[in-house]
């Protein structure tokens, strides 16, 4: 009968949660409890974000494989050891069965788009994720206005945003339930998301701040995994970072050249850039004018940022630099001269400073300080 797992170190053999049976080869030294710990780290090194999530060192995943492979090469689970021709012919079927699937994946998205997806659909959808971000955005703001104009601004932006948003959702219906042009729902695209936001945002940024910018990089490196819910469904941001007009779109490309697009993208900076779903404000003040809040600058919009943010995203404010304290001066100095001119200055001294005490200064200079 095969021991159960975490029996004891020196077993020989580990059943699997799976049912397979595990025989330790002679000469191994690594324990079932080890083995189990293999197997599950094997199977989910490149799908799971929380166990990858901090691998941000240049070839940790590819480590951690190997890790996990040295410790499964000490163990057999009777599977049939095939002739290397066989073995071939096997991994060629598996590679032809999962180009098969995927094509038919591909296929069966392509058709539901062409079913389903609706562009004004999609598009009030998107607009409903911005008169959400733009409701919260000000909501921020009402947080600490800078004066009674800013407050009402903020206040009745807030409002005609909720508004609208609440018109949409009346109109759209279920927001997730809305197809994308590709064929895929929203809460399939922030599972993407997610993996993007940690393969290529979060782990390359630590890697360039651990050589450049500790604070930033501590800060990033505390950040908790988020969620797949957590995270935007249009770009690699998660979702809540748009109510601070912040996105991160890493696979964006720059307009065409020429075109209309590249024409708006010059006059309004951040406008090609920043996510559909993220609040517009930034662009909006920037505009000017009726868009943008009485008062309202880059230092409120820093102040009302989450500490996290405010550190991925600002530049450290400067350090405040000592005052140095004021080099002390002599209560009055008297030059090397005749001695009756030295006498007579020494006495209007006394006269001035009776507590005085006379010192030698440079060039022979006497100085007068105080006690």
């Amino acid at each position: 009968m095969p021991k159960q797992p975490g029996e004891n170190p020196t077993q020989e053999q580990v059943t699997a949660p799976n049912g397979v049976a595990w025989t330790r080869a002679p000469g191994g030294t690594t324990s079932g409890h080890q083995l189990l710990e293999a197997l599950n780290g094997i199977s989910g090194i490149y799908g799971d974000v929380p166990r990858r999530w901090n691998w941000w060192e240049e070839g940790r995943q590819r480590r951690e494989h190997d890790r996990h492979m040295a410790v499964l090469e000490e163990w057999d689970n009777g599977a049939e050891e095939l002739p290397p021709d066989e073995s071939e012919a096997r991994m060629k079927a598996w590679s032809d069965d999962f180009d098969k699937r995927y094509e038919e994946e591909r296929r069966r998205r392509a058709q539901l788009a062409a079913d389903t997806y609706d562009e004004e659909r999609a598009s009030q959808r998107l607009q409903y994720l911005r008169d959400t971000a733009d409701a919260a955005f000000f909501g921020h703001v009402l947080r600490k206005p800078a004066n009674a104009a800013q407050r009402d601004g903020a206040a009745r932006r807030e409002a005609e945003a909720r508004a609208s948003a609440a018109e949409l959702l009346h109109t759209i219906g279920d927001p997730e339930q809305v197809i994308d042009k590709r064929g895929y729902l929203p809460s399939e695209r922030r599972a993407t998301n997610l993996g993007a936001h940690t393969d290529y945002w979060r782990h390359r940024l630590l890697r360039e701040w651990s050589t450049k910018d500790r604070r930033q990089f501590n800060a990033l490196l505390k950040m908790p995994p988020p969620s797949p819910d957590d995270m935007c469904s249009e770009c690699e941001a998660p979702a809540e970072w748009h109510e601070y007009d912040i996105s991160v779109r890493l696979f964006h490309p720059p307009p065409a050249p020429g075109s209309q697009a590249e024409k708006i993208a010059q006059l309004m900076p951040g406008w090609w850039e920043r996510c559909p779903a993220c609040t517009a404000y930034r662009i909006g003040h920037v505009w000017g004018g009726s868009h943008a809040l009485p008062d309202f600058d880059g230092g409120q919009w820093v102040a009302m940022l989450p500490p996290l943010l405010r550190t991925l995203f600002t530049s450290e404010p400067p350090k405040a630099r000592k005052k140095r304290a004021p080099k002390p001066k002599p209560l009055a100095t008297i030059p090397p001269g005749p001695i009756d001119e030295v006498m007579a200055r020494l006495a209007e001294a006394k006269a001035a400073h009776p507590d005085a005490e006379v010192r030698t200064g440079a060039g022979g200079v006497l100085e007068l300080w105080n006690p």
